[in-house]
């Protein structure tokens, strides 16, 4: 479902200039449970600022959010309208309604994302609203345009899942005589948004559920946590002012798992100032107070004299003072009886079944009143400072500022001995509270990945796409007619990592590596064995290079021959000048096999893998990756992205045979060449002016380092596999160069 909602945002961009559109929230979701994916039964998605809320249920993963309604009609009963169908997305049919603003004929078209016509209808209609039952075909995105009196409206129907066969039927279900109340979808199913509003998203997994707080401005991507009571992932520990914090994971919440314990101590009569000094109470005056249960702070002082709720206040950076929302989030998340969003949380005083008891450490409460800690929280009773310099509760309550004002004062919680219960209150903001914080959340825009394909420049239609994660790993399919894909999503993503992208029509496979920072569009290639479309060749520093094209990547044919010779007895170096080794120090091994380069000189004295190095302007040095997207592509058996190629020394079945010339190797150890390659057995230089393997076998580097050495391919004469393996960077070995994508 995720890939037919995003399908729509993607036509939705192309369309533009042919419908109004209003404006669009997209919210994509996706969960996973300490870096494990999690596949979400529904997820809830509430305005707490306005009201109301609504429910998607799997497979569907992206809310579209109409922010702004429909206009209101300016022109009386003048204005023709279709409205947006309801459900949208459609399982198996819609309601499609519009309204005619007089009698007359209304004709109507419903057409398919290539422009195919699959109903066209016309009727006379009275005045008043009319409805259709829509029944989708198997398409994924329909375009329903009505036509009265040379007006025209428009709108998309999304299908929520992919149906092979079956035709797309209209139904007329029938007219009320009314001028209606112009109603955005998201009315009728009792959400509306404007920016700027704070929604509660809370997911449920497995009879889990986790709660997220944002307000929205821009596309977001969100990953529910469902791990609890573990260190927060990545993230452990926080040092901050001089201690060590532990954090704790509860859901998709990160605390800090103890009270904040930072400042300068001031006696309890004084209140706290802004005086530049971060000041803090400790129980009874005593500094031992504050070691065992953190430091009590005024409300202004927490905050640091800004009202900001949310703000950063006294805590570390990335970290903030949590909100009166947030805490109701950690509320529901603890208490085994009123989940997440639940009305009970906005009440006052002692609210819940036992969030308070397993919010609470299981030892050190008046009476044996501890708690289970089962979410590994530990709140303490570390009692209070009141107004006066007085203190009071410790052992008996535990009492905790929210970031959120109340008319004069502050909203807190508070947890006693005696209740199971978390209180709700707020008091003046001169008494002295503990204080929690809570990390920022870490919101990931989403990225929009279109997929096309040719073979040559004729389009290809591609059967399916799989989209690895070669950073965090995770995977998943798009099958046609999907062609975007939105991460994250239901494959876990952030801005920078590598993916690998594999497409797949007529039992042909081609792949592409990229790291997007944005949205993108990748055209794979089906072309192979032929010179690369608009480039046969390259001329660089006076000679001539041929090309080649294996599917989706563009090779040099032969090895890089660059640079001045050197004696293999000595270490190429970085004075500006590109230096290489000829095979037995003879200048025509070079001109046969390429030169002989070590790493760094290869690189350019750089360590970024895939960068230009020594080749050609619009080319780079294969990573280990890329080298890995050839193997595949050109291997029998596995195919690219196959975990085989992950794996060190020989591997494949057959790669190395189709990629070596067909001649010229010992004891007839030849190739096929059966994609142009043409790899030849150069050899290798040592290091020390040692030169070995010609004939026998062939070496390149790729730029990807492997600790302090770097990954290689080798082609052997007698093995019809390849081989990958790291070495020490001194060695002199063949380079090819890959054209940038």
């Amino acid at each position: 479902m995720l890939k037919k909602i995003t399908l729509f945002a993607f036509f939705a961009t192309i369309s533009l200039g042919l419908f109004s559109q209003r404006p669009t929230l997209e919210l994509t979701f996706t969960a996973e449970n300490n870096g494990v994916y999690v596949q979400l039964d529904s997820i809830k998605v509430m305005n707490r600022t306005q009201g109301g809320d609504t429910v998607l249920y799997w497979p569907d993963t992206v809310l579209s959010i109409y922010y702004v309604g429909i206009p209101e009609i300016s022109k009386g009963e003048n204005s023709f309208q279709v409205f947006q169908n309801y459900p949208n997305p459609v399982a198996d049919w819609t309601i499609v309604s519009l309204y005619v603003p007089e009698k007359d004929k209304v004709s109507i078209t419903v057409t398919d994302i290539l422009g195919r016509v699959l109903v066209q209808t016309e009727r006379v209609l009275d005045k008043g609203k009319h409805s259709f039952r829509f029944t989708p075909g198997n398409s994924s995105l329909y375009f329903f345009t009505a036509r009265w009196q040379g007006q025209c409206s428009s709108i998309k129907i999304l299908q929520a899942g992919f149906h092979s066969g079956g035709t797309a039927t209209l139904e007329y279900t029938g007219s009320d005589d009314y001028f209606p109340q112009l109603k955005a979808i998201e009315d009728i199913q009792d959400f509306s948004f404007s920016p700027g509003d704070e929604l509660l998203y809370v997911g449920y997994s497995d009879s889990l559920q986790s709660g997220m707080l944002d307000a929205p401005q821009e596309n977001q991507a969100y990953t529910f946590q469902f791990a609890t009571n573990i260190p927060c992932p990545g993230m452990p520990t926080v040092e901050y002012e001089g201690q060590v914090y532990n954090t704790i994971q509860i859901f998709s919440q990160c605390w800090l798992k103890e009270n904040l314990n930072v400042g300068t101590m001031i006696p309890g009569n004084q209140n706290q100032s802004n005086n530049g000094i971060l000041e803090k109470y400790c129980y009874n005056n005593h500094p031992d107070s504050c070691t065992k249960y953190g430091g009590l702070y005024q409300w202004d002082e927490m905050m640091q004299y800004t009202t900001q709720q949310g703000a950063r206040g006294i805590c570390p950076p990335g970290w903030h003072l949590p909100t009166d929302e947030e805490w109701k989030v950690l509320e529901g998340a603890v208490d085994s009886q009123y989940g997440i969003g639940n009305n009970t949380w906005d009440d006052y005083e002692y609210r819940g079944y036992d969030a308070g008891t397993n919010l609470k450490t299981t030892s050190g409460w008046y009476a044996n009143g501890n708690g289970t800690d089962l979410f590994g929280f530990s709140d303490l009773p570390g009692g209070h400072r009141v107004d006066g310099g007085y203190f009071g509760s410790v052992g008996y309550g535990g009492l905790w500022w929210t970031s959120t004002e109340y008319d004069d004062g502050a909203w807190f919680r508070y947890l006693s001995y005696g209740s199971p219960g978390v209180g709700r209150g707020y008091y003046g903001k001169d008494y002295g509270f503990s204080v929690r914080c809570l990390r920022d959340e870490i919101i990931i825009p989403t990225i929009e990945l279109t997929f096309t394909a040719v073979n040559n420049a004729s389009f290809v239609q591609l059967d399916s796409i799989k989209v690895m994660n070669r950073t965090q790993g995770g995977e998943t399919m798009i099958y046609w007619p999907d062609t975007t894909l939105v991460v994250p999503g239901e494959l876990a993503f952030t801005p920078g990592d590598e993916l690998l992208c594999i497409g797949y029509a007529n039992g042909l496979e081609s792949g592409v590596l990229d790291a997007p920072q944005e949205s993108t569009t990748y055209t794979f290639q089906f072309a192979t064995n032929i010179p690369c479309p608009g480039t046969p060749t390259v001329e660089y520093e006076g000679q001539v290079y041929n090309t080649i094209q294996i599917f989706s990547q563009c090779w040099l044919k032969e090895n890089l021959n660059v640079g001045t010779m050197i004696p293999g007895s000595q270490n190429q170096s970085n004075n500006g000048t590109i230096e290489k080794y000829c095979y037995n120090n003879q200048p025509d091994s070079c001109t046969k096999y390429g030169g002989l380069y070590q790493w760094w000189e290869m690189m350019q004295y750089t360590t970024q893998q895939g960068s230009r190095g020594i080749c050609p302007p619009g080319w780079h040095l294969p990573t280990d990756e890329e080298w890995k997207v050839l193997e595949g592509a050109v291997d029998s058996q596995y195919g690219i992205g196959d975990l085989e190629w992950d794996t060190y020394n020989y591997r494949g079945t057959d790669a190395g045979t189709n990629l070596k010339t067909t001649s010229g190797w010992y004891a007839n150890g030849n190739g096929t060449d059966l994609f142009g390659f043409s790899g030849l057995p150069g050899g290798d230089c040592d290091g020390n002016g040692y030169f070995f393997d010609v004939g026998f076998f062939g070496f390149w580097w790729s730029s990807s380092e492997d600790s302090n050495y770097a990954w290689y391919r080798f082609l052997d004469y007698y093995f019809p596999e390849v081989s990958r393996v790291s070495y020490v960077k001194e060695y002199g070995f063949s380079v090819r160069c890959l054209r940038d994508y």
